[in-house]
């Protein structure tokens, strides 16, 4: 009998980093002797998540329940808990930026008497005074309940996780991609940007990411409005939804930049929509270890991060990253690069050990063992 695995979100699935993991996950890992079914608490709007999932022979499960970012989870105990116990499973797999998702579902994972309960942390913050009283007391409740302790870098394992844990039971799994995907294409540039009415000659800055607080799409409407105020023949790229993102077109309404900056709300196929973009930023407050920063380099572009990005992200010579107090400094490094030819870096990221094979791998081993 094959074990039974139930990967749960701590957000809904949208199209975000975690949604992205486990797609990648669900791809790529080999499924002898398991199955693997998906719960969010709250929606799955995402279809090509849903049918990826069905595709493998999984399902989603949705709870439905309100989603409330940055308030207390507690609501979330009670219907997880009710759900292992209708459904059994051999191995919860749980996925959150937030520390008290993974408590609380460790808590209710171990009460329902699931043998193997894996925590995995997906972002970094910002250290405070109550994080740190959070994170004592969530995380006496993760190192109770929870049996394996893994995050996407040691930043993250460091912000979720009791010292204890990460001097000597974190396991870092890497963001695995499929780099061929996303190796620049001159054919698939000139197709994207003609469909998004984008000539040739333009200068395109480009973003991937949820529309969130920690994302700052703020400074980056800030910079571009600069940037394009003294050179024209540009354009900015945002590709990706969120809570925040009407609050964001209504900035670019007031700064007359409609015509120069696309929106293109969530998409499938992300891969070519880096192909259509001449650099890539991410000036994030804080970080995990974003995806979108492993796919614009497999892409050869390139990109310039915040220093809320963790140095575990530079993989290759096409990234800078850049303290957020200064942004003349991100216009001036910007202009360096309106020249810039796309770089192969893909022998760089496989070597770096971020192939979604082996993070499939190293995963299975996990569920296994």
């Amino acid at each position: 009998m094959n074990i039974r695995i139930i990967e749960i979100t701590g957000e809904p699935i949208l199209h975000g980093g975690q949604e992205k993991f486990l797609s990648n996950l669900i791809e790529k890992i080999d499924y002898s002797g398991i199955d693997i079914d998906v719960l969010t608490p709250y929606v799955c709007d995402n279809t090509f998540f849903r049918e990826l999932v069905q595709s493998k022979g999984g399902k989603v499960f949705e709870l439905n329940l309100k989603f409330n970012p940055g308030k207390s989870r507690r609501l979330l105990f009670k219907p997880i808990l009710s759900f292992l116990k209708d459904n059994k499973y051999d191995v919860v797999h749980v996925h959150s930026g937030s520390i008290s998702v993974l408590a609380y579902v460790a808590l209710a994972s171990k009460k329902a008497g699931v043998k193997k309960v894996v925590v995995h942390s997906h972002s970094t913050g910002v250290p405070s005074l109550k994080h740190s009283f959070i994170r004592f007391f969530f995380g006496f409740i993760i190192k109770n309940n929870a049996t394996d302790f893994l995050a996407c870098s040691k930043d993250a394992g460091i912000m979720k996780y009791p010292r204890g844990i990460v001097d000597n039971n974190l396991i870092v799994i890497k963001n695995g991609i499929d780099i061929g995907s996303y190796k620049y294409d001159p054919d698939k540039r000139e197709s994207k940007r003609r469909e998004l009415g984008i000539g040739e000659d333009v200068f395109v800055i480009g973003h991937v990411g949820r529309f969130s607080h920690e994302k700052n799409h703020e400074f980056l409407i800030k910079l571009f409005f600069e940037f394009h105020n003294n050179n024209p023949n540009s354009m900015l790229l945002l590709v990706g939804d969120g809570e925040l993102i009407n609050i964001i077109k209504e900035n670019v309404r007031q700064l007359n930049l409609n015509k120069s900056v696309v929106f293109t709300g969530n998409v499938d196929n992300v891969q070519d929509y880096y192909q259509a973009m001449n650099i890539f930023l991410l000036p994030s407050l804080y970080e995990g270890l974003p995806y979108v920063t492993l796919e614009a380099q497999a892409n050869g572009m390139p990109c310039v991060l915040s220093t809320g990005v963790p140095e575990d992200a530079v993989i290759s010579d096409c990234v800078t990253r850049l303290s957020l107090d200064d942004i003349q400094l991100w216009y001036d490094t910007i202009l360096k690069y309106d020249d810039n030819e796309p770089i192969d870096n893909t022998d760089k990221i496989k070597m770096a050990g971020y192939d979604i094979v082996s993070t499939a791998e190293q995963v299975k081993k996990i569920y296994l063992c």
